[in-house]
């Protein structure tokens, strides 16, 4: 499932909870909220009722990792601040995805201008290839973060890295060419991350042919 979709289905679920205005379904939403998305969203606790510090003869605090100790707590003011948060939680992953294809779209403008400085020195573009490997690019595309990068995304790229490696033998340009396409229009779907790793490999490819 996305990483958006997962999280909307939890927005929709605060405001199920909201409508209803049931505090029960509220308390047990909260822990699984925060629970579920602690390790993501900083300060996931911070203005929520539950998780106020403890006034003494008012109700007992628990671990604020867990939370529904508080007696004084608002779970329905609560689960309303936890969907604000999720909602701008999925504003700073939108936000970081544009920041990649950016980033992505700037390493395709700048292809042109790698392939031209390298044909005008031709030393130092042996010095490129001699550095880029296969196997190198391989442990890149393992080490990118599944949220990223998928597990079937990472093996249709590895086959087709594959497959160009293949075709270099044989000297034929304009089948490297086409291959090489492919891949780059593969790799612009899918990240910064993708493109980072496999651009030198497939660069290094097309510039000694």
């Amino acid at each position: 499932m996305d990483k958006i979709a997962f999280i909307e289905e939890y927005i929709g679920k605060c405001d199920i909870v909201i409508t209803n205005n049931d505090i029960d379904e509220a308390k047990k939403l909260q822990k699984e909220i925060v629970r579920t998305f602690s390790s993501e969203i900083g300060n996931i606790h911070s203005g929520l009722s539950n998780y106020r510090p403890f006034i003494a003869g008012v109700g007992k605090k628990t671990n604020p990792q867990y939370g529904s100790g508080n007696l004084s707590a608002d779970y329905l003011e609560d689960i309303g601040l936890l969907r604000q948060k999720l909602i701008n939680y999925i504003c700073n992953i939108e936000e970081e995805r544009s920041k990649r294809e950016h980033e992505l779209e700037l390493a395709r403008l700048k292809q042109p201008l790698v392939s031209a400085h390298a044909e005008a020195n031709p030393v130092q573009n042996q010095s490129v290839i001699v550095r880029v490997t296969l196997e190198q690019t391989l442990k890149l595309i393992d080490d990118i973060s599944e949220d990223n990068l998928s597990s079937a995304d990472k093996k249709a790229l590895k086959e087709q890295l594959y497959s160009l490696e293949g075709i270099k033998t044989t000297n034929d340009k304009n089948e490297l060419w086409n291959k090489a396409k492919e891949i780059l229009k593969f790799i612009a779907d899918k990240g910064a991350d993708a493109a980072i790793a496999a651009l030198p490999l497939i660069m290094s490819g097309l510039l000694k042919n």
